[in-house]
């Protein structure tokens, strides 16, 4: 798998995670003292990316330092904000809207994945 597909992948995998946090929110927004989550993932992707600090492994039993060749993955985090009286922190508006970006951003994924998958498919079929 290359590179290309290996953080699309990842991508997809932090997409599925937040669509199934922004269902728990939704399904919890008359739920007193909830607190939402959020799918903490492209910042920690960005940070990744732009390690530039690698140490020197002189053994193969060292501990890497710097950038790694993982990727990583993506983390639920609470939100601790609170928009009404019953303790409940869900925004049903914001959930939406973040419902509806997120379909689109893992149709894209899916989309650009496939043209991968049919890229590394026509190089083996030598057309």
């Amino acid at each position: 798998m290359n590179q290309m597909m290996g953080v699309m992948s990842k991508a997809l995998d932090a997409s599925s995670l937040r669509q199934k946090s922004i269902s728990n929110n939704i399904a919890n927004v008359n739920t007193p003292n909830y607190k939402p989550t959020k799918v903490s993932f492209e910042e920690q992707l960005r940070q990744e990316i732009q390690s530039q600090f690698i140490g020197k492994q002189t053994n193969e039993k060292h501990i890497t330092i710097g950038a790694t060749s993982g990727l990583p993955s993506a983390k639920l985090v609470q939100n601790q904000m609170i928009f009404n009286n019953s303790g409940n922190g869900v925004d049903l508006d914001y959930e939406m809207t973040q419902l509806s970006q997120n379909t689109i951003w893992y149709q894209s994924l899916t989309y650009g994945l496939n043209e991968e998958f049919n890229l590394v498919k026509t190089a083996i079929r030598g057309r």
